[in-house]
């Protein structure tokens, strides 16, 4: 494995994953190990005082009833007894002074002095860990004072306690790597598991380089947040696809388009820097260059108009605005060129207030690209209408004609940027119109829809927001 490979390795988050459930099953067991641990000290120091308790009060009876050379007898038989090197029995005046004991031989390094004595009252109890030079195991010691003043003490030592200790932490140290070990393998199989989700996003994201943009990830039942991902992450592919298709279907129109004006600007200039006119002809000339370039302009101004109208950078002048008062204006406007062209202009608008909110002028521009190309389109003898009634909590606006209409395959592109229908390609206009009326309509929370009969006429319908819903 190269070193870029490994460095990419501890870099994973399936590692991370790893050690992390690895870390927090450690950090679980030794919690479960300090409190066991201790408790089972705890336990032990408790078991072992009841002994020595229950054995210095035996003692405590014996030397009450039967005197001081019952008692020493006593001792020496329950130390053989019991193992002189883990119990003793000793009896001392209220000064220390040792009366008898059991065989201390063992115990060498215990002294009196070490042990309270002169401080208990009759009755009283004292417990003590001591530890004695020489010996790892520390020794647990009861000081008992007697009626008559003298004290008994009994001791055991620790050793058994501490071997049971010892082994509890070594099985435990093995139980606890094996947990480990345990944890960090489940751990790498949850992670991994995971993030194959992920891992199966990031592998189509870098496809996507390669132009498949078709490509999408699927979505299997690897958790809820996984499968957002993927959905979250289809969605952003299927915009993107769009994107790059409007794209090249832009870039494609915009050559279209901008390939004539450019070309007659050309053949003008040529025309100027090789022949020999007269000063009519040249602004002539100048004229036709001067209106080529103003609509050069105006596609670059409504290109610009629609871009920053779908970002939301246009700012809208937003005030209540009568449709009835918009449709009638159009409708003054336009009926000159409708008669121009023989066709019949017919408003049918309710007679009720039909108020948005809105930008006045936009939505002039809105209905007026309409009528516009509905004028256009329809040829002489036919018949154009526009209507406004209020639906629910909307107002809705229907431009109809008697046109040609439009291909079912050329519908679902209509509103698209520089798109045109082949029959109109003879006819004057960039293909933007129908765009920026859709980004308008947009910007101002409704919705355009078109539907079409070829042969019958087309129908364009716009939705938008009332202001105040009829009563």
């Amino acid at each position: 494995m190269s070193s870029k490979k490994k460095n990419s390795f501890f870099k994973t988050l399936t590692l991370r994953l790893t050690l992390w459930y690895a870390g927090l099953f450690g950090v679980l067991g030794l919690a479960v190990f300090l409190v066991v641990y201790f408790s089972l000290s705890a336990n032990l120091k408790e078991r072992s005082d009841k002994q020595l308790l229950h054995l210095a009060t035996a003692v405590e009876s014996l030397y009450d009833t039967h005197g001081t050379r019952a008692v020493l007898a006593e001792f020496q038989r329950e130390a053989h007894s019991r193992g002189i090197g883990r119990v003793f029995f000793r009896l001392l005046t209220p000064r220390g002074t040792t009366l008898g004991t059991s065989d201390m031989s063992p115990w060498g390094g215990l002294k009196a002095g070490d042990l309270p004595t002169l401080k208990l009252t009759a009755g009283g109890v004292v417990f003590r860990t001591i530890s004695i030079p020489g010996d790892q195991n520390k020794v647990r010691v009861i000081t008992k004072r007697t009626a008559n003043g003298n004290v008994i003490q009994v001791g055991t030592t620790l050793g058994d306690n501490n071997l049971l200790l010892e082994k509890y932490r070594e099985t435990f140290g093995t139980a606890l790597s094996i947990l480990l070990i345990c944890g960090g393998f489940v751990g790498w199989l949850m992670a991994r598991r995971a993030m194959s989700g992920v891992q199966r996003v990031s592998r189509a994201a870098s496809r996507i380089g390669k132009n498949d943009l078709d490509l999408r990830v699927a979505v299997g039942n690897e958790g809820q947040e996984i499968d957002d991902l993927a959905r979250a992450f289809n969605e952003m592919l299927a915009r993107i696809e769009k994107l790059v298709r409007e794209l090249k279907d832009v870039s494609d129109n915009i050559a279209h388009d901008l390939r004539s004006p450019i070309t007659r600007i050309r053949g003008i200039a040529e025309t100027t820097l090789t022949g020999k006119q007269g000063i009519g002809e040249y602004q002539e000339m100048a004229a036709a260059v001067v209106g080529e370039s103003d609509r050069l302009v105006e596609m670059i101004n409504t290109m610009l108009e629609i871009a920053q109208t779908d970002s939301g950078v246009t700012e809208l002048s937003l005030k209540p605005v009568d449709m009835r008062q918009i449709i009638d204006d159009a409708a003054d406007l336009f009926l000159p060129l409708a008669e121009d062209k023989d066709l019949d202009l017919e408003t049918s608008v309710t007679s009720a207030p039909l108020i948005v909110l809105g930008d006045r002028a936009k939505i002039q521009r809105v209905i007026a690209n309409l009528l516009d190309n509905a004028i256009k389109f329809t040829p002489a003898g036919g018949k154009v209408m526009v209507s406004a009634r209020a639906d629910d909590a909307k107002a809705t606006i229907m431009v109809e004609d008697t046109g040609p209409g439009i291909p079912a395959h050329d519908l679902p592109h209509i509103f698209g940027r520089f798109y045109r229908c082949d029959k109109s390609r003879s006819t004057p206009g960039n293909g933007l119109g129908l765009s920026l009326a859709l980004a308008l309509v947009h910007a101002h929370n409704g919705d355009i829809t078109v539907t079409s009969s070829p042969g019958r006429g087309s129908t364009f319908t716009v939705s938008l927001p009332l202001d105040t819903p009829p009563s």
